[in-house]
């Protein structure tokens, strides 16, 4: 019960048989020349004799990945009640990141802060983004927002190339279990018009006792409030379209209406390895260089509360079609 109160802690332990547990930190400079993420993991699955940590890492413009494997024994949880972790050389917490990364031509480090960030809002019953379904041990995936937005400082040498964060911005979330879903909808970015406002959309088929049902979150933070919509809220997915270019997805509840348009058109994707029983055997596409268009509406007073265009947007695509 202590660790769920706590979601953005460690929540495994190393002797669990197929798990996976890893965070997702994204930077982006000031003028959003250099777009990052760096996503500290731990895998395991002893049947296959596969465990393993590792850093992967994403660089947004050109595409490009690394996956920075180290042995598992490598990995150390440093709090409880918090996120603070240590893989090799490299520390990585709610508070920001150091990298001592060198292994074959890579060699990347750097001291990252992150400053002001926007936590998810607790409550008893809500500990984290899932809710009540935080409390439910048989999931194989769950998910916690850790920082919505924050600033950040500090530099990082790649490979020779110094690379300056200050004054940038971050996003920090993370997963837990066994396996990613079958088939889902990621979507996420901070870099709107208005600097006080943040997106993040999950939709996935996830498995219910011996079926396979749509679930969903979306969490909006604008000027200081936070508007949520969730499964387990009672909100609906009115609209879900797909096409070659775009997604456009309508979600409601009882007060509030939200049209969310994501944009895929010439958009370069990467392929991310993510876990299947804690093995890291699948291969995702992922890109944070896409564009969200949301509106979010008053449905008692019709007027528009927001409408605007966020870039440098994460979207994550696995099996969509099955979503339909």
């Amino acid at each position: 019960m202590r660790k769920i109160r706590f979601p953005e802690a460690f929540q495994g332990n190393l002797k669990k048989k197929y798990y996976y547990e890893g965070w997702y930190n994204k930077i982006v400079d000031i003028n959003r020349n250099f777009v990052y993420t760096f996503i500290p993991t731990i895998a395991i699955n002893k049947k296959a004799n596969s465990s393993h940590a590792f850093v992967q890492i994403l660089d947004g413009k050109t595409g490009h990945t690394d996956y920075i494997i180290y042995e598992l024994d490598q990995f150390e949880n440093l709090a409880n009640n918090d996120f603070h972790i240590r893989i090799g050389n490299n520390v990585f917490s709610s508070r920001g990141f150091e990298l001592n990364i060198i292994q074959n031509k890579t060699k990347i480090k750097g001291l990252i802060e992150y400053t002001t960030p926007v936590l998810w809002p607790k409550t008893f019953l809500q500990p984290g983004i899932m809710g009540i379904m935080s409390f439910f041990p048989f999931l194989e995936t769950y998910h916690d927002i850790v920082s919505m937005n924050h600033g950040l400082k500090g530099k990082i040498d790649f490979n020779g190339r110094i690379l300056d964060f200050n004054g940038g911005k971050g996003y920090l979330e993370k997963d837990w279990g066994t396996s990613f879903p079958k088939a889902y909808i990621w979507a996420q970015t901070n870099h709107f018009s208005n600097p006080q406002l943040s997106f993040i959309l999950s939709i996935a088929l996830v498995p219910l006792f011996k079926i396979r049902v749509k679930g969903f979150f979306c969490v909006i933070w604008y000027q200081g409030n936070f508007y949520k919509f969730a499964t387990y809220s009672g909100a609906k997915i009115k609209l879900l379209d797909i096409n070659s270019d775009e997604l456009k997805i309508k979600i409601e509840d009882r007060k509030l209406s939200l049209q969310i348009i994501i944009n895929k058109k010439n958009i370069r994707f990467s392929k991310l390895k993510a876990p299947v029983s804690g093995m890291m055997s699948s291969n995702i596409i992922e890109t944070i260089n896409s564009n969200i268009k949301i509106i979010l509406y008053n449905k008692r007073n019709n007027k528009t509360i927001l409408e605007d265009i966020g870039m440098n947007a994460g979207l994550d695509l696995s099996n969509i079609e099955l979503l339909v």
